[in-house]
């Protein structure tokens, strides 16, 4: 009886030590397959638009305020096409400007040239560019903000040279978040081979 009683014993304290075992393997494979998926959200935006000659990743959060506004000069050329978003989560603004043609082609030229201008050197996409960073303290309605934002502006030549994209990027000053989702859009901008 005794012996039965210890065998039992042993066998469940063994089961059971197999079943820690398991559960913790178990939870450390939870754990694993939660991180992949947090990693996948970042490298795997669902909103994807190719223009202008570039492939861009939205983030989810970002919402569209205008799209594919284009403005005209009085002969009927279009000078810009403008596409406005909003970040929800750190109220941020980025605009994706399209120049076409002669107009993009001249706005770069000035930029580059423009020796007066305080710019850095980037590249976007393969591409060189110009960037830009201007304070902010007004909106556009000349209404003071209620916080200091920064405006990063980037010029870069479309990959096929028949226009300049310029990204505008308002965040708040000290917003870390807005400012590593910025990097990690620029980033990730490509070009489309056409």
């Amino acid at each position: 009886m005794k012996t039965i009683f210890i065998f039992t014993l042993i066998l469940v304290f063994n089961l059971s030590c197999g079943n820690t075992k398991t559960t913790g393997q178990q939870e450390i494979n939870h754990q694993k397959q939660t991180k992949n998926l947090a990693v996948k959200k970042i490298e795997e935006p669902k909103n994807t638009v190719n223009k202008y000659g570039f492939k861009f990743n939205i983030p989810d959060n970002w919402q569209a305020q205008m799209t594919d506004f284009k403005s005209t000069d009085l002969k009927g050329q279009i000078k810009t096409i403008e596409t406005d978003y909003t970040d929800k989560d750190t109220q941020s603004r980025i605009k994706l400007v399209y120049h076409p043609d002669k107009f993009g082609m001249t706005l770069y030229k000035y930029y580059t040239e423009n020796t007066s201008i305080k710019k850095q050197k980037v590249t976007i996409a393969e591409q060189s560019a110009i960037m830009i960073d201007e304070p902010l303290t007004r909106d556009g309605k000349g209404h003071l903000l209620p916080e200091p934002y920064i405006r990063h502006k980037i010029f870069v030549l479309s990959p096929n040279h028949k226009g300049l994209l310029e990204i505008v990027y308002d965040l708040p000053k000290n917003n870390i978040k807005a400012k590593n989702m910025f990097d990690h859009f620029i980033q990730h901008i490509q070009p489309v081979k056409q």
